[in-house]
């Protein structure tokens, strides 16, 4: 009866990850959040605050974007728009794509920046260029748009900068703190497509995957007055003591932009945001309530405990699982269900040579925690459908996950020392697989305790 319990739970928790994400997904936000009514454009945000734009007033309408949700974010767009449309270039991750007819759809890598990246941010940059001040450039931002919109200062390489990037994230970096870096060895970041599209009207529709919805931080920022500076940089290189694993550029970069001998990115007090509108249509929150609607209606008495989750990945698993086991020895009623729900992005500091993601890695602790414990499931899933460089969005656990690696003679503990978690978790087929989701409005954490005997 016990495995037949952890067997539903595990299945219905798959099941509400994957029923969640339809509510984020990017085609749909866009058409349920933006309205095209006798030539005006009605764009609300995640509130329901409205802005217009009445495209009387615009002799053409450009389209540009990047991030995991853009190519289902433009073909809204096209779909919208229609003839109105006057031209258009998005980038999205490999893989990550849908049909479209007049915007150009081009591809790149992702964590990593790369070539193709570059190529797509110079493609990029000439179309804003060429926008008037009669024109709307519509700017469609999601998750992913840093690393696919690499444009590098002048003074550094494409490689210097995917190589900062590389330390940056195995040295467990906030996704805050390694866009400060990107935004100040970028001239597209931090605010500054919008000084390129100036004097036009943009309007960034964006779907958010950082915690706390912030503007300068999601996608860097790229049409968003920044509030950090390059003595922000050299604070967070300090931090994570990079200072002699940086590459030369980018160190003497830094260095000259504390000294003012470089300019800063540009601040609110700009005018180049005077004709600026930066609208939220998706965030975090969306699919955690989507999921609390769901699974309340299936039976379970649902919380969402946070949707702030950062720090450690197995420290955050590990805090998970206990919370879950001592609420399940003092408050479970009988023959009553619970759903706990979380909501972030948290972060790896990489040791080891293996192969997995944070959220693999949440997952790992998290079941080594709960070993023996009946009734409680753990999934861990990112939104966009690829936990780090994998193909996988996650894992799912219970109680027995342990028991059953060590049938196979498998050591958790030194797969999770080796950051392997995918290979752990593959040998035992509790991969969270959905494929590219189109979408990214960070991760899910799903607890489910049952208290059937």
């Amino acid at each position: 009866m016990k495995n037949k319990i952890g067997n539903y739970l595990k299945r219905d928790a798959i099941d509400f990850f994957k029923k969640g994400l339809e509510s984020i997904d990017s085609y749909n936000l866009v058409r349920n959040q933006i309205r095209l009514n006798d030539n005006i454009l009605s764009c609300n945000d995640i509130n329901n605050n409205q802005q217009t734009f009445d495209l009387n007033n615009y002799e053409k309408v450009i389209v540009v974007g990047a991030g995991k949700a853009s190519s289902g974010m433009a073909r809204a767009i096209e779909e919208l728009l229609e003839d109105k449309l006057s031209e258009g270039i998005i980038v999205t991750k490999f893989g990550f794509i849908s049909s479209l007819n007049k915007i150009q759809l081009l591809e790149a890598g992702h964590p990593l920046p790369d070539k193709n990246g570059m190529i797509a941010a110079e493609k990029i940059t000439e179309l804003c260029k060429s926008a008037r001040k009669n024109d709307l450039v519509i700017n469609l931002i999601s998750g992913g748009a840093s690393a696919l919109l690499p444009f590098p200062s002048a003074d550094i390489s494409l490689d210097e900068k995917a190589y900062t990037t590389k330390l940056l994230l195995e040295s467990g970096a906030a996704i805050d703190e390694l866009n400060c870096l990107r935004k100040h060895l970028s001239q597209i970041k931090g605010g500054q497509l919008a000084n390129l599209a100036y004097p036009a009207a943009v309007v960034s529709l964006i779907l958010s995957d950082v915690i706390n919805d912030e503007l300068d931080t999601i996608g860097s920022g790229i049409t968003v007055p920044d509030r950090t500076t390059f003595q922000d940089c050299k604070n967070i290189i300090d931090k994570y003591e990079l200072g002699d694993r940086l590459p030369e550029s980018v160190s003497s970069h830094i260095k000259n932009g504390v000294s003012g001998e470089i300019d800063e990115t540009p601040k609110d007090d700009d005018p180049v945001f005077d004709n600026v509108s930066n609208i939220i249509i998706g965030n975090n929150s969306v699919i955690l309530n989507s999921i609390k609607s769901i699974t309340e209606k299936e039976g379970y008495r649902t919380t969402i405990v946070q949707n702030n989750l950062c720090g450690e990945a197995k420290i955050a698993g590990v805090q998970i699982s206990k919370d879950a086991v001592e609420f399940k020895q003092k408050n479970v009623k009988e023959n009553e269900s619970y759903c706990f729900l979380y909501g972030g992005e948290t972060s790896v500091t990489v040791n080891g040579s293996g192969k997995g993601g944070r959220n693999q890695e949440l997952a790992l602790a998290a079941a080594i925690e709960l070993q023996g414990i009946d009734n409680i499931v753990v999934l861990s899933g990112g939104t966009d459908g690829n936990d780090g460089p994998t193909d996988a969005a996650g894992a799912v656990v219970d109680g027995s996950t342990i028991d059953r690696s060590i049938e196979i003679d498998l050591s958790a503990e030194q797969y999770l020392l080796n950051n392997d978690s995918y290979n752990f978790f593959k040998q035992l087929d509790d991969l969270l697989k959905t494929g590219p989701t189109n979408t990214n409005v960070m991760d899910i954490q799903i607890v489910l305790i049952s208290c059937r005997d």
